[in-house]
């Protein structure tokens, strides 16, 4: 995973003390405050709503995490909008410096711990969580192709 830019500091949170505090965050995050997921093609509409769980994992910070939302693309059949819906959990674990050998079926996210910023992490998470190639339903786009009312 790539490392996360450097955020203002009201912007962040200190992990390490939210880890120890067992501490649960909720966030929601419009396409504005996610450049990398509008670089990615998210449009606006976009907006993810995160729920952040910490704990600690063997003296590291670690996350639990839910995204739920919508993300507005491109249908890559058609080439119309279509609205992606995530459901998705992950859990990361905060460190120095990747391993290939983290415990505990943690991903590990390279940062400093003591300057978490939220909304990074829950893009990072959507991006990972997006199709491939977004498209409609079949029977949705389909129609609306074989009918012709697709303008060039």
């Amino acid at each position: 995973m790539p490392r996360p830019p450097a955020v203002p500091a009201d912007k962040i949170v200190d992990a390490e003390v939210c880890a120890r505090a067992g501490s649960t965050i909720a966030r929601r995050f419009s396409a504005a405050e996610l450049p990398r997921l509008r670089e990615a093609g998210g449009q606006e509409g976009s907006s993810i709503e995160a729920e952040f769980q910490f704990s600690e994992f063997e003296g590291k910070p670690a996350v639990a995490g839910e995204l739920q939302g919508t993300v507005v693309l491109t249908c890559q059949r058609c080439m119309r909008p279509v609205d992606i819906e995530l459901d998705d959990t992950f859990q990361v674990i905060l460190v120095d410096a990747e391993r290939s050998d983290e415990p505990g079926g943690y991903e590990p996210v390279v940062v400093q711990a003591s300057r978490l910023d939220l909304a990074w992490l829950a893009e990072e998470q959507a991006l990972l969580a997006l199709p491939l190639v977004p498209m409609h339903e079949s029977e949705d786009c389909g129609a609306e192709v074989a009918s012709g009312e697709i303008a060039s």
